[in-house]
């Protein structure tokens, strides 16, 4: 049974880290390490996570941002299939084992993703609810807490951009797009995205329009120059 790395790299995530940590820890596959990445936190999340003991590998390290933190897990894990879990977030005890079964029957070695379905933090007010517009049908969830890659496929695409800006994900995820790297997604939800007030948007306050600018102007540039080097 191939090993899978699970990274969950976290800042200030007292609240919720128990959580995504039990849910990975659940999980019915067995052949797996939990890599949690604590990105500079001030608050209980070292406590929290050291509490789990052996069954984690858990790492500080200074505040760099989300990208860091899972290239720091990435640099620290053993698998040979790598999957990342927001601290927040909780997955579908199958998440794994699903995927896995599809990767197994697959031979184009594919990002495999899964459907997500968004959900009110329980600990909310019922005045902050009724002030939340969540969607909470099902969707293709073309995002990191749904994805598995293989190790030489994530090495391929290479590492998450280590700048403080929103997107680092969409970033990373142009760039297999452009290097036609095959993708296949599951038609179950295996992942539940939690909505709570510090991460609407995660934190509307810091999407900055010009950080997905520059993302795009980059892809598109890159894309200029292998078509410029393709004539």
């Amino acid at each position: 049974m191939a090993k899978i790395s699970v990274i969950i790299s976290v800042y200030n995530g007292e609240n919720y880290l128990r959580n995504a940590i039990e849910s990975a820890l659940q999980q019915d596959y067995d052949n797996k390490e939990i890599i949690v990445i604590d990105d500079g936190s001030t608050d209980r999340t070292a406590e929290i996570a050291q509490q789990f003991g052996e069954q984690l590998i858990y790492i500080y390290q200074a505040n760099k941002g989300l990208g860091a933190g899972r290239n720091t897990g990435f640099n620290a894990s053993s698998g040979n299939y790598i999957a990342f879990l927001d601290h927040d977030d909780v997955w579908e005890k199958e998440k794994l084992s699903r995927q896995m079964n599809l990767m197994l029957s697959s031979h184009n070695d594919p990002l495999i993703f899964s459907q997500v379905q968004q959900f009110i933090c329980p600990s909310l007010s019922e005045d902050e609810r009724k002030r939340l517009s969540v969607n909470q049908t099902v969707m293709p969830g073309y995002i990191a807490g749904t994805l598995l890659i293989s190790r030489e496929r994530f090495k391929q695409v290479g590492y998450f951009i280590e700048e403080k800006q929103v997107g680092e994900f969409i970033e990373w995820y142009l760039r297999a797009l452009e290097q036609n790297v095959p993708i296949s997604l599951l038609n179950q939800v295996c992942l539940y995205r939690r909505v709570h007030n510090n991460n609407m948007g995660r934190q509307r306050d810091l999407y900055k329009r010009n950080d997905y600018l520059k993302i795009l102007k980059a892809s598109l540039n890159r894309r200029r120059t292998l078509l410029n080097g393709a004539i």
